[in-house]
This record gives structure tokens, sequence and C-alpha cells, in this order.
């Protein structure tokens, strides 16, 4: 829970610094390279570690070894299986370099945004915990479903498609999307308080796939009309 709420703290701060920035007018290049250097920290690190604690929970076939030093003798264990879960930083940290050297329009993000995956992957444990889910804990937290949650993930934030960003909120053509989100979600935050933002995440991917499909089909939604 703690790791949560330090993840949440990490992106409402990176969700501001950019418009701060803007503001006083003090962006620069520096600013943007050490942004991501945070960004691969909070959003990139720290759920490649969830994920790998993770997995072990799923893994009793642990490695241990003892690590002589200076006539020291320090034991220590490590399962293999776990650093799979670090392919989500891996997978971050290209995001956020194709993010970068992107000169496209910031009101809507190629892929997944990585404070939205890492808000996924760190809220996965309270997911778990929780008593109302408690007939899905052994699916949620099986080998399967979380070697094809970092799978999706890493897909998700290095493909090509549209993602509207939360930080868009100044842009009339993003509002109605925003608020459509903020009203799902209103039900399932006092049902299923903190552990619902997985659920609230698969609906803010669920909308921008509809979004996507209303495109391909031709469907014109005027998001423009509503100012």
């Amino acid at each position: 829970v703690i790791v949560f709420f330090l993840v949440l703290l990490g992106t409402f701060f990176d969700l501001f610094d950019g418009l701060l920035s803007r503001l006083l007018k003090v962006e620069s290049n520096f600013g943007i390279q050490f942004d991501s250097m945070a960004d691969l920290i909070t959003c990139g690190m720290v759920p490649g570690i969830v994920m790998y604690n993770l997995l072990a929970r799923t893994d009793i076939q642990g490695r241990n070894f003892i690590l002589k030093l200076f006539e020291n003798e320090f034991n220590m264990s490590f399962v293999p299986l776990g650093f799979i879960g670090f392919l989500i930083t891996l997978a971050t940290s290209i995001r956020l370099a194709k993010f970068n050297i992107d000169k496209a329009s910031r009101n809507e993000f190629k892929g997944l945004p990585s404070p939205v995956n890492a808000l996924f992957i760190v809220s996965l444990p309270i997911l778990i915990e929780n008593p109302l889910l408690i007939d899905f804990r052994y699916l949620i937290e099986s080998q399967p479903t979380l070697l094809a949650i970092i799978i999706i993930s890493c897909i998700l934030m290095n493909i090509n498609i549209p993602f509207f960003s939360l930080k868009s909120i100044s842009f009339k053509n993003e509002r109605l999307k925003i608020l459509v989100l903020f009203i799902l979600s209103i039900p399932l935050f006092s049902k299923f308080y903190f552990a619902s933002f997985p659920i609230i995440i698969l609906t803010y991917i669920l909308l921008n796939l509809l979004v996507i499909i209303g495109r391909k089909l031709g469907l014109s939604l005027k998001f423009e009309q509503y100012d």
C-alpha cells in the first residue's frame, strides 16, 4: 500500500511539473531529460520490483547462495522467474525515450502512458488482497495471468496507437473522454476504493480502443462540440 501511494504521489507531481515549468517559463531540454530519469524510477523500476515480488510469490523454487566477503558470509536468495517482471522496466525506458523525441502534439500519447501503466502494476497487490475480490485472487496472482499482464503492458506502452492524456483537459476535444472516464470511475472507487485502480485503468484502455474503433469505422465522435 505504501508503494502504491508513493507512486501515486510521483505521478501527481509528474502531471503538474510540466504545467508549472510552462507557467514559470523555465522549460529546458535538461528538465525534459531529468523528468524522464525520474519517471524511469517511479514508473519503470518500481513496477518491475513489484512484479518481481508478485512472480516470486508464485514460485517456491527459489535459488539460494552464499556470498563470502572479507571473511563474512551473506545468505542471499532470488527467484529467476521474477526477473521477467523487469521487462516492464525495459519497456518503460523505451517508451520514455520515444516520447522525448516525439515532436507530435502532446494532447494524445502514442502508446499507454508509463504513469498509467505503473499505477496499474503497483495497485495489483491491493486488488489481490481486497476481500470483495477474494474469489478471483488465485486467478489474478497466477503465473499465466501475471506473465500475460507483463507482455500486454509492454506492448501497450510502445504500440503506435493514440491514447488521450489526462493532462489534456484544456483541449476541448478531450474533455468529454475525461468526463466519461471520471463518471465511470466514481462507482468503482466507491465500491473497491484503491483496489479499483486496475479496473479504472482497464476502463481507460477500453475507452481509448472504442474511440479508435469508431474512427476506423468512420464514426465521427463530435467531442469538439462540447466546450
